[in-house]
């Protein structure tokens, strides 16, 4: 379920870009009509959306046409400071500093001085009793060649992926047994430790890694109630499916193999064959497979909790009762190096 809703949270990211990609572009065509302040409106709705300084840029171009020079100014700064690394930073500073100029000059936004009349000795004529008539600014020269409108590409979100090739893993939880004894099981404790090397770019989609498992259970399997101890060494191979953009949430596919060790077991067993007369003589090795699924979120770009969910078989042996299998649900942490 958790990853059912980590896979949906990167649909809902997807349209938020379209969505500013859709204002971004709505803003453009206000700004190559003239109507400044709906392309400002598309474009600050825009930045809403997606917070690149792009839309900062573009708010400042259209402030700068509608004669504002202390809003273009505003907005032109934040683009520097959003973008530091600005490709045309000389560019916006000299504009900057126009409009600064402009504003010492007296320049106070949307309605600047009107100019002075050099062509005759009289001003144009005013009603005194009329309403006072404002001489509004020429229309901006649309001859000279338009701003440049920054598209910068959509910003990345910051990945929270160490860089670092190995991990170690710890975790623990309850086992349920399925199969193997001669009776009733109860659930038991599981602790597993392991360590592995990735393979891939760190904010790749996918990633094997290549690792090893060692895990310790017990199980109360002897007639006198006494445990028979369980020792896994697992050869693990793992493909890691990042769930989001930044990799903070995660999905880990593993198959393990190896070997399971038994000791602690007496010839009254339930893990053995009935009405046999058996004697048991040291450990017993049999084959295991583990197939595993575990859901991880990254608490820092160093350490991890998940939770795994996994199955672990052993063929029946000669002697033995059955096959012996167990389901483990374990929670954990891991840390890269």
């Amino acid at each position: 379920m958790a990853a059912v809703v980590a896979l949906a949270a990167a649909p809902a990211q997807a349209q938020d870009a379209e969505k500013a990609r859709q204002l971004f572009q709505q803003g453009s065509k206000y700004y190559d009509l003239g109507q400044f302040d709906k392309a400002i409106e598309a474009w600050q709705q825009g930045y809403d959306q997606k917070p690149d300084p792009g839309f900062l840029y573009n708010i400042a171009q259209a402030y700068r046409q509608k004669q504002d020079p202390a809003k273009a100014i505003f907005f032109y700064k934040g683009y520097l400071r959003n973008s530091p690394k600005a490709h045309n930073r000389a560019e916006v500073e000299q504009k900057i500093a126009a409009l600064q100029k402009q504003l010492d000059a007296g320049g106070t936004g949307t309605n600047p001085p009107p100019p002075n009349n050099t062509t005759g000795t009289n001003p144009p004529p005013t009603d005194p009793t009329g309403p006072t008539v404002v001489v509004q600014p020429p229309p901006p020269n649309f001859t000279e060649p338009p701003p440049t409108i920054v598209q910068a590409p959509p910003p990345v979100t910051p990945g929270v992926v160490s860089n670092g090739r190995f991990d170690l893993t710890a975790a623990g939880g309850p086992a349920f047994w399925s199969s193997g004894v001669n009776g009733k099981a109860k659930p038991s404790f599981v602790l597993k430790l392991g360590a592995g090397y990735y393979f891939g770019a760190p904010m790749s989609r996918f990633r094997f890694r290549a690792g090893g498992l060692f895990g310790y259970t017990f199980l109360g399997a002897n007639e006198d109630g006494s445990n028979v101890n369980f020792v896994s060494l697992l050869l693990d191979p793992t493909l890691e499916i990042r769930l989001n953009s930044s990799g903070s949430m995660y999905l880990d596919l593993d198959l393990g193999l190896g070997i399971q060790i038994l000791t602690g077991l007496n010839r009254n067993s339930r893990l053995l064959a009935p009405n046999e007369m058996l004697s048991v003589d040291g450990a017993q090795g049999m084959f295991e497979t583990r197939v595993g699924a575990a859901f991880g979120y990254r608490l820092s770009r160093e350490l991890a909790l998940f939770s795994s969910l996994s199955s672990s078989n052993s063929n029946k042996k000669q002697h033995f009762f059955e096959d012996i299998s167990r389901v483990e649900w374990l929670f954990g942490v891991a840390y890269r190096l």
